[in-house]
């Protein structure tokens, strides 16, 4: 990267705001809060739950629950489907039950004495925000609890009586509302909606094929034509596996075909993409011979079968197999010669002989082998393997994350209560729902509590100012509440950019006019809550920088590197198509979730301290492009993947010559990207061959052996199309390779604790 490079970057990055996504805050507001039918279902859940808890609060006298309650309901996912949403439900209600045994364990226990009931208090704390890491599962744990124990510590008794009463009370009273609210207003089907994405890209696969029958004159009536599903979708899909599982016991029984039948179609849809976007057009344009005719309208026609099934729920792998008759194949392409077009037509086979699995009788389970698995695991050793050093060694983030933030929690009690001011006891929370992955996230998530709760606050003085007065029945507070239950629901349905801020306008609204019953006369709520926050925030960001402190772009070259890691799997070549499944589905779902995760980061670190100076804007720039490249670089290895199994070549029969070039050239790759994420590490590199030398080698052989100069226009450029694959793979890596250290290049010489 020259300098004029640099200066480009930095120039781009000084004109990005810092506070809205690198747009202007109209655009960001219109963007945020734009209008779908999604969110419109979404919001209207929300809303329906909120009114819900505000009436039954002000009707059963317990106005202040009320207010804790929704500001839990707001915080989970508005768009849940049934499945998701009776997960939650349960497993939240599990966590109710166990805060509150521990806060009544813990105030008989340590109750009337300080100095031991604020050490037990933290212990607790860091336990739960640790579990809560480390499942990815939101802190309700630590937050209930700190309700229940700290926010009156100097009263046990109380204390007992909110842990028995007040936190089965929110638990029930949220939980269960958004629960049965999102099972009754437009239930999702996890089972129909993993349908539906299976569908749509079989429809997907079926629109570029009829595109390319079309660049021949072949006209397909009622042509499929459909968006791709986006990057980073294949984990949601195997999440609304896992939700269909909960309701529909007998999908568990397939669950090892489903997983088969999704990572086929996934690799089913990369591939044709990418032919798609490969095929120049002078190419489009020259007319195809009738052998290959014959192959795009079978592929065409057995992917709309498929498609078809799906959304009918019938079994069409009879109807597939005749359209993919193996001499209509061969003669296109010679079995000798491996071809992108075979790839693509075995795909559609093994995923027509998964549906038909899929509609047989499911069968019994293999108890021999169930016995002789649980014998393997118990002789796997009898010490748990949380209770060893590697466990926490690997975890240890997590444990600090915990440590950090129940201290927070744990110094804002001994702010409040040597302050003797229990209305800014908000503070405590804070400590708690701030609780982020790095320095970034935490300020972002600090800036949206900080700006929901003075929006709530504004709201609730013009809800006194204005309508209070006139309104003295239940029905008019439900009129009058009601456009602001509406706002905190729509904004709260958002994406996670804006969300949080709804949740907080919709808590303190709730706080004040939630106080209690009849008329609210204290006017100081607002006041106090925004400083209690603006304490807990303060803290937070002292300890933060003082207590292991985890910037976004550190955590972001980690991700990145662990990406690469996973990436490195994709290049060995698998014996056979049995350990396709296996070995793929967790480098494919760990690229995945660490690719995301990294990219997420580099978004946050722009809030971060000096994240305007010029390295630092250089550095996020040449991170986000070697997560770019990744992310490419991840699809073109599954292709290459997928045709070696499934493209008819026969590795083992190949000179071994060419068998040592192909296997040079995978360690070549591999270890290009393990030196890559060795760098981002800030590790030294190894020494390895040259990957563009070896590919090379290896295409003069393939040449020779296969004669490729010799072969028909079709066949050369099915190998001209391998070879471009290949050539793609190396520049991806390459440029990794350069865009890595040109981000190490714009760190500080000297190590910094920061990072």
């Amino acid at each position: 990267m020259n300098n004029g490079d640099r200066q480009d970057a930095s120039f781009l990055d000084k004109n990005r705001s810092r506070l809205w996504f690198g747009s202007g805050l109209i655009q960001f507001l219109t963007a945020e809060l734009k209008d779908f039918p999604g969110r419109r279902v979404a919001a209207f859940r929300l809303f329906i739950v909120s009114l819900t808890i505000a009436l039954v609060s002000q009707a059963l006298h317990v106005p202040p629950l009320g207010a804790i309650a929704l500001l839990i309901c707001l915080s989970y996912d508005a768009y849940a489907n049934a499945g998701q949403s009776l997960m939650f439900g349960i497993r939240q209600l599990g966590y109710i039950i166990v805060t509150t045994l521990l806060s009544v364990l813990t105030l008989m226990l340590a109750g009337n004495e300080a100095w031991l009931l604020l050490p037990l208090s933290f212990v607790i704390m860091a336990a739960a925000l640790f579990h809560a890491r480390l499942t990815a599962w939101p802190t309700g744990i630590a937050l209930w609890y700190s309700v229940a124990v700290l926010y009156g510590p100097s009263d046990p008794e109380q204390g007992v009586y909110n842990a028995l009463w007040n936190i089965p009370i929110i638990g029930v009273l949220a939980i269960g509302s958004w629960t049965v609210v999102h099972l009754a207003i437009k239930p999702q089907d996890p089972l129909k909606l993993l349908k539906a994405s299976i569908a749509e890209q079989l429809a997907a696969v079926e629109s570029i094929l009829s595109t390319r029958l079309a660049d021949s004159g072949v006209m397909i009536h009622d042509r499929a034509i459909t968006t791709l599903s986006s990057p980073g979708s294949f984990g949601k899909v195997i999440g609304l596996l896992a939700n269909a599982e909960l309701i529909h016991p007998a999908t568990h029984k397939r669950h090892d075909t489903y997983l088969a039948l999704l990572l086929e179609i996934d690799g089913l849809r990369q591939m044709v993409l990418w032919l798609e976007q490969v095929l120049a057009a002078e190419y489009r344009a020259q007319p195809m011979t009738q052998e290959k005719l014959d192959v795009y309208l079978a592929l065409q026609s057995a992917c709309a079968a498929l498609r078809q099934g799906v959304e009918a729920s019938r079994d069409v792998s009879g109807q597939v197999e005749t359209l993919l008759a193996d001499e209509v194949l061969h003669r296109y392409s010679l079995q000798t010669h491996p071809s992108l077009l075979t790839a693509i037509w075995r795909a559609q086979l093994r995923i027509a002989s998964l549906l038909y699995d899929l509609h047989q009788p499911a069968p019994r389970p293999d108890m021999k082998a169930l016995e002789d698995e649980t014998d393997a695991k118990e002789t796997d050793g009898w010490f748990p393997a949380r209770f060893g050093y590697e466990f926490w060694a690997r975890h240890a983030d997590s444990l600090q994350f915990g440590i950090k933030f129940s201290l927070g929690a744990i110094l804002c009690t001994l702010i409040i209560e040597s302050l003797a001011w229990p209305g800014i006891n908000t503070a405590i929370p804070t400590c708690l729902v701030a609780a982020q992955t790095s320095l970034g996230a935490d300020y972002r998530l600090s800036l949206l509590r900080l700006s929901g709760a003075a929006i709530g606050g504004l709201c609730a003085y013009f809800y006194v100012l204005v309508f209070q007065s006139q309104l003295d029945t239940i029905a008019g507070f439900v009129l009058a509440t009601a456009p602001f239950w509406a706002m905190a629901a729509w904004i709260s349905s958002g994406s996670e950019r804006i969300a949080y801020l709804g949740r907080q306008l919709g808590f303190s609204f709730a706080l004040f006019v939630l106080h209690d019953f009849g008329p609210v006369a204290d006017l100081y709520l607002p006041r106090d809550r925004v400083i209690g926050i603006l304490l807990g925030v303060i803290v937070m960001g002292v300890i933060d920088y003082a207590l292991w402190p985890r910037r976004s772009i550190g955590l972001a070259r980690h991700h990145g590197a662990a990406a690469l890691h996973a990436l490195a799997g994709f290049t060995s070549r698998l014996p056979d198509l049995s350990l396709l499944l296996k070995h793929t589905l967790p480098l494919r779902l760990a690229a995945e979730k660490d690719l995301t995760a990294a990219r997420d980061l580099v978004m946050h670190a722009v809030l971060e301290p000096d994240a305007g100076s010029v390295d630092k804007a250089n550095e996020r720039t040449a991170l986000s492009q070697v997560l770019e490249a990744a992310e490419n670089l991840s699809g073109l290895l599954q292709i290459r993947r997928r045709y070696r199994l499934l493209s008819g070549q026969q590795f083992s029969r190949f000179p071994d010559e060419l068998q040592q070039y192909s296997r040079a050239f995978d360690a070549a790759l591999a270890n290009d990207l393990e030196n890559a994420a060795r760098v981002l590490q800030g590790e030294p590199q190894e020494a390895g061959m040259e990957a563009a030398d070896i590919h090379a080698l290896l295409k003069q052989s393939y040449t020779e052996h296969h004669r490729i100069d010799s072969l028909p226009s079709d066949l050369a450029m099915e190998w001209e199309l391998r070879f471009m694959l290949d050539q793609q793979i190396i520049e991806r890596v390459e440029h990794i390779q350069q865009s890595a250290l040109d981000a190490v290049s714009y760190r500080p010489k000297v190590g910094s604790a920061m990072d």
